[in-house]
């Protein structure tokens, strides 16, 4: 039977973005990996746990703050789920701050909650979402300062924002709608146009603003690579690249993902990678 890690991990292949680099050093690589499993781990949580998920998810979160308590001598033991305690590492080695982890629990807590948002409010989300997550691989990369954790925030935003319209139909089967309510009145979709086999002319434009909007976030959040060297700007330009692909991919379908989810290639996903490595001044 696979390890809650394994299960996780193997769910990696779907993403826009490299988990962890193959080339990159092993610790960085463990780290990253460990950071990707708890996040997949408390998302899948939220949507898919058996029973209460709410009270699931406050366990991890409780499960996360005695990881913390134990910092101070002790070596993680008294954490007994196996994907919470796989953070110990970044927590006696790097220092990385307790708050990015519990921020990504209440993400999902918020999605048992919340089902429509208006885009200030998705803003808001993302910030539980996503955010966290750039602002630990900063600090696994010992880069972690004010001023590109605000940038890596923007970069994290978009690549929410794009894998939100990537799943336009899945979020709808499950309840929600993360498109803002005020855009679906201006564009005059309704809910229930989202239910059908393919995207009208009202959704496809309605896609093709919010993926515009998702890049500018991206884009705002390139402005992280510069400041950044070596393995560090290695990385972090391919979630760049990742999202950047991703948005092609959905122009490419025609701003349709509702017959299909539009994801990019490997092929497509280099050629993002190679031109953000280039391109980006510093």
């Amino acid at each position: 039977m696979p390890t809650p890690e394994a299960s996780v991990l193997d769910k990696a292949a779907g993403e826009n973005f490299p988990v962890a680099l193959r080339v990159l050093p092993v610790r960085v690589r463990r780290q990253l990996n460990a950071l990707y499993c708890y996040a997949r781990y408390v998302d899948d949580l939220g949507d898919e746990a058996p029973g209460d998920r709410t009270v699931a998810l406050l366990e991890v979160a409780a499960q996360v703050r005695r990881l913390y308590d134990d910092a101070d001598g002790a070596d993680g033991a008294s954490v007994t789920d196996p994907v919470v305690a796989g953070l110990w590492p970044m927590v006696a080695e790097l220092g990385v701050p307790a708050d990015p982890f519990l921020r990504l629990v209440e993400a999902n807590l918020v999605d048992q909650q919340v089902t429509r948002y208006t885009f200030t409010e998705l803003l808001d989300y993302c910030r539980l979402s996503a955010n966290p997550v750039g602002e630990v691989v900063l600090h696994i990369f010992g880069a972690a300062t004010p001023e590109r954790i605000e940038m890596s925030d923007h970069l994290c935003t978009g690549l929410q924002l794009v894998e939100h319209w990537q799943d336009v139909a899945e979020d709808r089967r499950r309840g929600r709608v993360y498109l803002p309510q005020e855009d679906l009145r201006l564009f005059g979709v309704r809910e229930q146009d989202l239910d059908a086999p393919r995207a009208s002319e009202a959704v496809r434009a309605l896609l093709a603003f919010e993926t515009g909007r998702a890049l500018a976030c991206l884009e705002a959040g390139a402005l992280l690579l510069p400041s950044l060297r070596g393995w560090a700007r290695l990385a972090v330009s391919g979630y760049l690249a990742g999202g950047r692909a991703a948005a092609a991919a959905i122009a490419r379908a025609g701003y349709d993902t509702l017959s299909a989810t539009p994801r990019a290639g490997r092929r497509q996903v280099a050629a993002a990678w190679l031109r953000a490595s280039v391109r980006s001044p510093g």
